[in-house]
């Protein structure tokens, strides 16, 4: 009985955790920072794209702003850098990249471990030659020059480096011209990969929710920084 006791304890508060956290997202969700921000026409135009599970920068593989063959090397995929036009980032447990190859193959340990105890990251770079088709979620961010060269930065900083660069871990990724790196800091419940696209959403002066843990809140906020057209007042007839 004791034990039956201990473990409806331990099930009812992973159930009550889940419904507050889910709870928290979802007030969240409707907190916006950086509510001045417009997004129209600036010097450089990037996306954010989701799968419906996890959300990824795209960002453009060549630009005058930022080389991003001087972070990765360029030499760790089939294709050059220079042959596409878009570069995939993201950010996100290590046990989700490498032992989850669809999420409807997702285990509930790898899961529960991910949200439950602090564990080890990755950063995932994937190489686009057009803007990614079969994703849920695409939309368009137009950042000055200052601002994307702060997202530039804001990511590097994740990618555990050595001596020598960036540190591959060869042989890992989906296809040929998607690699994992190792990453810094850990994933958590309230650290996820889409929290990560978000802070640096929110650093660079972007409007987005106050924390979110899923990827809608992300794109609701990016509607809402889409300028309405001005009112067009009614035409007066003459007779």
């Amino acid at each position: 009985m004791v034990y039956l006791a201990i473990l409806g304890g331990i099930v009812f508060s992973f159930v009550l955790f889940i419904l507050l956290y889910s709870l928290a997202g979802l007030l969240c969700f409707l907190i916006p920072v950086n509510k001045q921000f417009l997004n129209i026409q600036r010097d450089i135009e990037i996306f954010v794209v989701s799968n419906g599970v996890h959300v990824d920068y795209i960002l453009p593989s060549i630009s005058p702003y930022f080389d991003w063959k001087k972070v990765l090397g360029g030499r760790d995929f089939e294709t050059p850098l220079a042959e596409n036009n878009f570069l995939g980032i993201g950010w996100g447990d290590r046990g989700f990249y490498l032992e989850v190859d669809e999420w409807a193959n997702l285990k509930p340990k790898v899961a529960a471990r991910a949200m439950l105890i602090p564990s080890p990251t990755l950063m995932h770079v994937t190489l686009h030659p057009e803007l990614p088709k079969n994703q849920k979620r695409l939309e368009s961010i137009h950042l000055s020059i200052e601002q994307y060269l702060q997202l530039c930065d804001y990511i590097c900083s994740f990618f555990k480096q050595r001596e020598n660069g960036v540190i591959l871990l060869p042989g890992k990724g989906y296809t040929t011209n998607d690699n994992f790196y190792e990453a810094m800091g850990s994933y958590h419940a309230f650290g996820t990969c889409n929290f990560w696209v978000n802070r640096g959403l929110i650093q660079i002066g972007v409007r987005a929710p106050i924390w979110s843990h899923g990827g809608a809140g992300i794109f609701y906020q990016l509607k809402k920084a889409v300028p309405r057209p001005a009112a067009v007042p009614p035409r007066l007839e003459s007779f």
